[in-house]
């Protein structure tokens, strides 16, 4: 018996000694993918930092004046999904700035301020990325989206006049949809956001409008 008891305690004393190997091995593979992880991410404000003289310059060419504010620039993203969200939140911002915001005059006459504010802002939510571009304008004529989608037969005057808000809206992500006749090289309302659709759901996202 007493050979067995050894025998039974070096067992143990080995059981032990993998389990404590298992625990390192694990908690070494979890630092490991932790700081992989932490490598690829950066901070939001790293990508959209550069459009603060974008929106602002443009502004300026146009009459307007208009800064950006970046909310949640320490939201951590990975380096991929931020460089891919560099083309459609430029679309988004220039599009914000000729069309969404007012000329100073019209602002002032609406008390308010002649400088608009374009605010851009990312947080993570039940482990979703979300991000608003948001300005401070006049919003979106939903009668003009009714006008624009009768004049090119996309649906009947008898439903056009039954559209909510939300269906007039989704139509400014129809492929080539504007509510301008003379689109600008700058942006055209509607022009492109079928672009920025397509990428939301490359990366498995997706994109809304609300005015």
């Amino acid at each position: 018996w007493g050979k067995r008891d050894g025998f039974g305690q070096i067992l143990a004393a080995r059981l032990d000694e993998m389990d404590s190997i298992d625990r390192r091995a694990t908690d070494l593979a979890n630092r490991l993918y932790d700081e992989t992880l932490e490598s690829r991410m950066r901070p939001f404000e790293d990508g959209v930092r550069h459009f603060s003289r974008t929106v602002r310059d443009l502004a300026r060419s146009l009459g307007k004046q208009a800064r950006l504010e970046i909310i949640g620039g320490s939201t951590s993203i990975d380096r991929d999904i931020l460089e891919q969200l560099e083309a459609p939140l430029g679309h988004l911002l220039r599009n914000a700035v000729d069309h969404g915001i007012e000329m100073p005059e019209e602002r002032l006459a609406a008390g308010k301020p002649a400088e608009a504010v374009v605010r851009v802002e990312a947080w993570h939510k039940a482990g979703l990325l979300q991000i608003v571009v948001a300005d401070d304008g006049r919003g979106i004529d939903l009668e003009q989206i009714r006008a624009a989608v009768l004049a090119r037969n996309l649906t009947t005057p008898e439903t056009a006049a039954d559209l909510s808000e939300a269906e007039l809206l989704e139509f400014l992500f129809l492929p080539g949809f504007s509510m301008k006749a003379d689109v600008s090289h700058i942006s055209g309302r509607g022009v492109g956001l079928d672009a920025v659709q397509a990428m939301a759901k490359q990366v498995r996202g997706l994109a809304s409008v609300a005015s």
